[in-house]
Order: C-alpha cells, then sequence, then structure tokens
C-alpha cells in the first residue's frame, strides 16, 4: 500500500545538533571569552541578515557563488552572513581609535552554499564560528599577538599540539610588482595561487594563453564594454584593495561609467609575453615552498634571486613571526607556507591557518591581516586592521566532551515515588540540588502525598 504522507525533510547538507554538542559548544565559547577577555577583546554581536553588497565588496568574486541571498519583502537584496569580518567593520569603522585599537570578538552560525560537485560539496552548509577582530592595529606586533590568542584559544581548550601554519600575501604582490605587469595579469597570477601550489602550472598556462596573456593578442575593449556587470564584479574587486593590486582609490568626481571605461581600459592593456611567463614561473615555484621556517624562507630567498628579485621582501615575515615568539609562541609551533591562498581576495599581509597534531588535512581556523577594506566598504578612509575565527564545529570534532555534557538527568518515576506528587517533590528537590532531573509521566497515579 503506498503511503500518502510526505513529512517534510531536512535541506541537504543541514544538521540537526543534539544536546551534547550544544553543551560542548556552550562550554566552548565560555572559555574562549574568557581567553580573550583577558587581552581586553569585548564581545559583540551583528545581524544574521546583512544587505549582499557588504560581502560582495568586501569578497569579490570568492564568496558571491556561495552566499545565500535573496530579495527580502521589501525589495532589498539582502544575504545570510557567510561570514563576520565585513559586519565587524561596518560596526567599528566610526569608532574613535585615538586611545588604541578596538578588539572585538563575535560568535554564531554562518552560512555557505556549496554544490555537491565543488570541494566543499560534502560540508554542513551551516557552521558556527568563534572569532576576533582588531581595528585600527599596525603590523607586525598586532599580528603576533593574533597568532598568539589563536593558539592560546586551542589550547585552552584542550586541542592537541595545536600549530599555526603562516603566509604572507603582501610578499607575493611586492614580487609581482617587480614585473611589468598590468593589474588584470597579476590579478590573474594571484587567483592562480592555489592551482600552481597543486602543480597545475599547464593548466593555469592554458588559461593565461586563453586570456592573452601569453600572447601578443589584445582584449576586445568593445567586448569588454559589453559585458558591463561582468567587468564591474571584477573591477570592485580590484578596487577593495584586497588582493593587493591597486587601480586607484582617488575617483574624484568622477561617474561610476567613467571609472568602469578608464579600469577597462587599463585592464584590457597586452603584457609583454616574457614577463608573464617569468613572473608565473617564478609564482609557481614560491607556491611550493612549505616547511620548518629557516628553511622555507632559505629556500624562498633562492627562488626570488633566481628570478631576478633582488630586494629583501621577507623582513615583514620576519617581523611577525618574531613578534609572535615575544607572545610566547615557540617557533616550533610555527612553519611557513607560502602557497596559502584562503582569502587572498582580500588580505594584504600575513595570513595564517591553526591545527591540531600537524594535521593539514583539515584547519581549525585562520586569519589574517585585510588593511584598507573599510575603504572598500565605502568609508572615507584605510583602518589597518586584522583577525582570526575559528570554525567551532570542527574543534569539537577532534576533541573530548567535558564532564559536565555528559551528565545525564535522573528520571524520577512516578510509578516508583508511589504518585505523581512524590515523584515532583522529589524532583524539586533534586534540581535545588543543582542535579538534573525530569519525570516520567508513565503509568501516573495520584494518592497520598
Amino acid at each position: 500500500m503506498t503511503s500518502h504522507f510526505e513529512p517534510v525533510l531536512r535541506l541537504p547538507n543541514m544538521q540537526d545538533v543534539g544536546p551534547e554538542t550544544l553543551d560542548q559548544r556552550d562550554a566552548f565559547i565560555k572559555t574562549l571569552r574568557g581567553v580573550l577577555s583577558l587581552r581586553g577583546y569585548e564581545r559583540a554581536e551583528t545581524p544574521i541578515l546583512e544587505q549582499t553588497e557588504l560581502y560582495i565588496r568586501k569578497s569579490g568574486g570568492e564568496l558571491s557563488s556561495r552566499l545565500y541571498d535573496f530579495s527580502e519583502p521589501g525589495g532589498m537584496d539582502v544575504s545570510l552572513r557567510p561570514e563576520f569580518t565585513a559586519a565587524i567593520l561596518r560596526k567599528t569603522a566610526n569608532y574613535d581609535l585615538s586611545s588604541g585599537p578596538a578588539r572585538i570578538m563575535y560568535d554564531g552560525p554562518v552560512f555557505r552554499y556549496a554544490s555537491p560537485e565543488d570541494a566543499d560539496g560534502d560540508k554542513t552548509r551551516q557552521f558556527n564560528q568563534f572569532g576576533a577582530e582588531m581595528i585600527g592595529a599596525e603590523a607586525p606586533y598586532a599580528d603576533g599577538e593574533v597568532i598568539a590568542m589563536a593558539l592560546e584559544g586551542l589550547d585552552a581548550l584542550g586541542v592537541p599540539d595545536a600549530c599555526a601554519v603562516v603566509g604572507h600575501v603582501g610578499i607575493i604582490i611586492d614580487a609581482l610588482n617587480t614585473y611589468r605587469l598590468s593589474e588584470r595579469a597579476k590579478l590573474f597570477l594571484i587567483n592562480n595561487i592555489n592551482a600552481l601550489k597543486q602543480g597545475l602550472v599547464e593548466s593555469v598556462s592554458e588559461q593565461a594563453d586563453a586570456l592573452g596573456f601569453t600572447s601578443n593578442s589584445h582584449v576586445d575593449l568593445e567586448q569588454t564594454k559589453a559585458d558591463q556587470d561582468s567587468i564591474s564584479s571584477t573591477i570592485e574587486q580590484v578596487m577593495s584593495e584586497g588582493s593587493g593590486v591597486t587601480l586607484g582609490q582617488n575617483t574624484g568626481m568622477r561617474s561610476r561609467e567613467d571609472i568602469i571605461s578608464r579600469l577597462a581600459k587599463k585592464m584590457s592593456q597586452a603584457d609583454n609575453p616574457e614577463d608573464f611567463l617569468r613572473a608565473l614561473d617564478m609564482l609557481s615555484n614560491l607556491s611550493q615552498i612549505s616547511g620548518e621556517i629557516d628553511q622555507a624562507l632559505d629556500t624562498a630567498s633562492k627562488v626570488m634571486s633566481k628570478s631576478g628579485i633582488k630586494n629583501n621582501k621577507f623582513e615583514s615575515l620576519y617581523q611577525v613571526i618574531n613578534a609572535a615568539e615575544l607572545e610566547g609562541v615557540s617557533k616550533k609551533r610555527i612553519s611557513i607556507d607560502f602557497g596559502m591562498a584562503r582569502g587572498v581576495a582580500y588580505y594584504t599581509g600575513m595570513l595564517f591557518d591553526v591545527y591540531s597534531n600537524g594535521d593539514k588535512a583539515e584547519p581549525l581556523g585562520g586569519g589574517g591581516r585585510y588593511d584598507g577594506l573599510t575603504r572598500a566598504l565605502g568609508y572615507d578612509k584605510d583602518i589597518p586592521s586584522l583577525g582570526f575565527a575559528y570554525n567551532l564545529d570542527t574543534v569539537i570534532d577532534i576533541t573530548q566532551p567535558t564532564a559536565e555534557s555528559s551528565k545525564p538527568s535522573e528520571i524520577v518515576s512516578a510509578m516508583s515515588e508511589g504518585s505523581i506528587e512524590r515523584a515532583v517533590a522529589k524532583a524539586r528537590r533534586l534540581r535545588s540540588e543543582g542535579k538534573k532531573a525530569s519525570i516520567d509521566f508513565a503509568n501516573i497515579r495520584q494518592g497520598t502525598k
């Protein structure tokens, strides 16, 4: 017999969470708040729903395909937050920072869509973050504090052998600036760091050839203008300065159309194929370098020298590592990875991931420096800023439940106690003593008190 019932099912890649996990999450959040509050961080909360533009401006195309975006009843384009950083920047952009940087901590759910065929297609689309942002702090000492704090939090949660892997987008940008490349070419190379790290040089070269970077062909400006929406999205990403590729922020009284036209022309300029191939070779070799600090920096220096880049590009990274060491972090807990690609669309300097037991398969969290993003969000000033966030769900998965979260509730049976009145009285007494107690209402019998 065919059933006519059609229950509403849970959405794909969403999760239901039970009491033990929720207890663990609450305990972790309480612990982390204690760690960060000792450094002067204060709590803040931002809306789950924000204008979609807040995230498009911040991340360019990186998160746009993963947003849960829609039009609200009032007609405004809105999105469920995919992360907290942009909203915290919006909240604190007008703070008076004359007495020191703003230190903000936060926690809550974030939402990122992933198609089944994506690399993250099997992961939950809603997960919980705990993080912190430091608004108005220059490198390198603030960078050292944030790395140290991220490790301190994991230590306090009992995560075994927590370590940090550090990269530096600024070094890559600085190196690319030594070549005579268009901003379009630099943006292409930066966005393909992850592919180069995986050894997909041939694939990246084929894409570069198709776009005219390795030939004398030019991008058709008329064809570029025909797709105003596409070019606008690209330009907004570049103008965000998140990739460190600057096309100019002083727009004056020019209209949006004038700005797009000027930048479209600049982006359509052909690159010298030899310069582009030299930059591609350098970045391909640099992105493969990772490991212990001194060895990685020595190898990277040799790659730079072989590529004809003579100036010392690593001083800023040295300073960040020394600042973390000043905060009490042993250099044995830090390694370097010049192929870190997460977040290059908006990070401008140091970036890092944190792991447990040296297992690099799944980061427990990460962050970095994103100077200048306030201007990308429409403000008239650049504010040096940085931060990090944990994926709390991932941290919980690798840790043991606390004793408190595993305590069961004592079941008080009305039948065993002789009456519902006696059962209720016993349960109330147990709860007054701070013990969990609930009543089994089966076979209830009213009677003698």
